[in-house]
This record gives structure tokens, C-alpha cells and sequence, in this order.
């Protein structure tokens, strides 16, 4: 796999960073020495002493001023929260349209079902790696935080299409592996509102390599009789994949064959590199608008290798 996600970002924001923090801020509040922390106890102390016996008495007037006066102060903190809450960006039907990436959306999710209160420091950090590399890809394309990755080359909008019909499908083998059956039924719903999410964000996306190469297949077309060389074989290529069109039910079809490899997979009736395989096929296909030509099918299997390669990872860990 050319390109490899970088987990200590990419589980930022999940549980088990979380965990980290809390346990290191404790540890920061435990590093006072004896000595300062008698001091604090003496200071304490003394105040305590020096407000033994103080007592106010309020007049009534004063009294019904000072009600009157919280009263008003909890109605405005009442009417700010409501407004904040109707007019938040944090405040959506769809979970995934909070910021943050996807992946701690849902590993925050599944904190406050207490998915993860058993679970060891170990084990939280193997379901957090899990679920980043299941959403890494479609959080590239459709996060409202992503992270940054260098080494990361934009999907393209077939590689993008194959993320979402298999990150979904692995959220729900994990949901049907790992979930407890009472947290179930928000899991599954959660996952619903990722492909939702997602589905509608890749509605007309193409990556900018897309576009340059769609750009230069025009040029090459206008300047060919022109030519002062013959056309490099990159150049063809480029040329070929440029006018590659894919339509709706392209997408479509490809979709639903991906779907079926997935049951076959999780059925076990074929092995994971053997359903991985499958899929690269359809995707190739895809991507070259069926064609033969090996050098382009070359050319666009290595494009969208992170992909398929990724999935084989994370389905290798699920099966």
C-alpha cells in the first residue's frame, strides 16, 4: 500500500485519546509534593476558620431583589441556551454533519453508550485504529476535519464510491460482531446517517486530478496533428482515462456488486483477498469505462490502490 494512515492522528478526538488525556491530566494534578499540598490543606483551613460565624441577614426588600434578580439571570441563561442550541452548527439531525472527522463522531458515540467502559487501554486503542481506518477514506472526501496526511493522494470519485459501499458494510459487520445488542439499534442508526452523509456529499464529486486529466485529454486532442513527437505512452493514458465517462447507473451497478461480495464475505463463502480481488476488479472497470487496455487498467488500479488495499486491512481484521 503506497500510502499509510497515520493513526496517532487519525484517532484524535476518539476514546481512547481521550483516555490518554484524562489519565495524563491526572497525572498532572498528582505531581504536588507533600509540602505543597499541606500548604493548600493549611490555606483551606484557615479560611474555613475565619468565616465560622459569619452570618448576614438580608431585609425583606433585599431579600425578594435578590430572588427577583437570580430569577431574571436564569430565564436569560435559559433563553441564550436555547438559542444557542437552535441557531449551533453542533446541533444537527445528522450526527456527521458536527464538526470533528467522522471517525471520533462515532468513537464518541459509542463512548456515551459505554461501549468502551470494559474495555482495557489495549483494547480501546485496537477499536479506535479499526474504526479510523474504516472511515479514513470517506472522511478524506467528506469530513468536516480532516486530517492531514501528505502522503494521502485525494480519492477519485470511483475509489470514493467503493469507500462508502464498503466502510458502511464493515461499520455494520462491527455493529454485528462487537456491539452489544442493547446498544445496537443507535449503532445501526448512527451508521445510516454516515452513508446518508456521505452519499450525499459525493453527489457530483470528482477529485482535481480528475479534472486535470479530463483538461489534458482535451489538449492533447486539439494539439495531436500538431505534434512534433509522437505522444509518450503516459501521455496516452492520461489521454484515455481523461475521456473516461461513468454515469449514475454505472455507479449503480458497480455498487451492487460490490454489496454481493460483501455477503459473500461476511458468509465465508469467499476468503477476504479473494472478495478484495473481486472488488479491485469491479472498481478497474469502472474507473477505465470497461476498457481492455492493461496500461490503463494498470494506471488506474495504482491510482485508487489505498482503497482496496485499506479495505483488505480492515476486512482482514473483521472476518
Amino acid at each position: 500500500m503506497g500510502a499509510r494512515i497515520d493513526y496517532d492522528v487519525a484517532i484524535a478526538g476518539g476514546a481512547y485519546d481521550n483516555r490518554m488525556l484524562q489519565k495524563s491530566r491526572q497525572v498532572f494534578s498528582d505531581v504536588s509534593t507533600p509540602e505543597q499540598r499541606q500548604a493548600a490543606d493549611a490555606a483551606a483551613e484557615a479560611l474555613r476558620e475565619r468565616l465560622k460565624g459569619v452570618s448576614v441577614k438580608m431585609s425583606p426588600e433585599a431579600t425578594e431583589f435578590m430572588t427577583g434578580l437570580r430569577e431574571r439571570k436564569e430565564a436569560m441563561y435559559a433563553e441564550n441556551e436555547r438559542i444557542r442550541q437552535e441557531n449551533s452548527f453542533l446541533n444537527k439531525e445528522n450526527a456527521f454533519d458536527q464538526i470533528g472527522t467522522q471517525f471520533s463522531i462515532i468513537s464518541g458515540e459509542l463512548s456515551e453508550m459505554g461501549f468502551y467502559d470494559s474495555l482495557s487501554d489495549d483494547e480501546t486503542l485496537q477499536v479506535d485504529q479499526l474504526l479510523a481506518g474504516i472511515t479514513y477514506g470517506m472522511n478524506s472526501v467528506c469530513g468536516n476535519m480532516k486530517e492531514e496526511n501528505p502522503g494521502f493522494e485525494q480519492l477519485s470519485s470511483h475509489a470514493a464510491r467503493f469507500e462508502l459501499e464498503s466502510s458502511t458494510a464493515a461499520l455494520r459487520q462491527f455493529s454485528e460482531e462487537f456491539v452489544p445488542s442493547e446498544m445496537r439499534e443507535r449503532f445501526d442508526k448512527l451508521i445510516d446517517q454516515y452513508y446518508e452523509h456521505n452519499a450525499k456529499a459525493l453527489e457530483g464529486y470528482r477529485s482535481t486530478k480528475e479534472i486535470s486529466n479530463e483538461l489534458l485529454a482535451g489538449i492533447y486532442d486539439r494539439t495531436a496533428s500538431k505534434m512534433v513527437r509522437p505522444m509518450r505512452e503516459e501521455e496516452k493514458i492520461v489521454q484515455q482515462v481523461g475521456k473516461v465517462k461513468v454515469e449514475d447507473a454505472d455507479f449503480t451497478k458497480a455498487a451492487e456488486s460490490w454489496q454481493t461480495y460483501f455477503k459473500m464475505l461476511v458468509s465465508g463463502e469467499k476468503s477476504v483477498d479473494d472478495s478484495i480481488t473481486m472488488m479491485q476488479d469491479t472498481l478497474n472497470a469502472l474507473a477505465s469505462g470497461n476498457s481492455k487496455n492493461q496500461g490503463l487498467i494498470q494506471y488506474v488500479s495504482q491510482w485508487n490502490s489505498f482503497s482496496i488495499e485499506n479495505a483488505r486491512h480492515y476486512w482482514g481484521l473483521l472476518i
